[in-house]
């Protein structure tokens, strides 16, 4: 779900779980760059990310700006994602993206994600689910 936000553009994902909210949160993220119906998942194609913070928000923000990251680098386009772990003692979580490399002729071009940023994040617990809410600059 894309919520206005002056001058970015907020990201609010949810799930049963974190890892479940975080899994959607990367593919929001993803989604708002190009159309993930045209994505295949390449079975040789992962993006792997291993990110640590210093506290919950943090490390919410190192997910997101590692698979970022991975996108500008490597040019990965993720369809799917899977945390595979979330450790709260030590902040850190590992998660792996599913997908294709980018490519102008198949894909058609979103919004540019200039960056995740800490501004007006939230991580709201409720009594069946979490909700993720993360601003990026565009």
């Amino acid at each position: 779900e894309y919520l206005d936000h002056i001058a970015d553009i907020k990201f609010h994902s949810w799930g049963k779980d974190l890892k479940e909210a975080l899994e959607q949160m990367v593919i929001c993220m993803f989604s708002y760059m190009t159309e993930l119906d045209e994505v295949e998942i390449d079975d040789e194609v992962l993006s792997t990310v291993n990110v640590k913070g210093h506290d919950e928000e943090s490390m919410v923000f190192s997910l997101l700006d590692e698979f970022l990251y991975n996108f500008s680098v490597e040019e990965v386009v993720c369809k799917r994602c899977r945390v595979k772990k979330i450790d709260v003692k030590n902040w850190s979580i590992e998660a792996i993206g599913f997908g294709e490399k980018f490519s102008l002729a198949k894909h058609p071009q979103g919004t540019e994600i200039k960056a995740i940023t800490k501004h007006d994040m939230k991580i709201v617990r409720k009594e069946s689910s979490i909700h993720v809410y993360v601003v990026v600059d565009i």
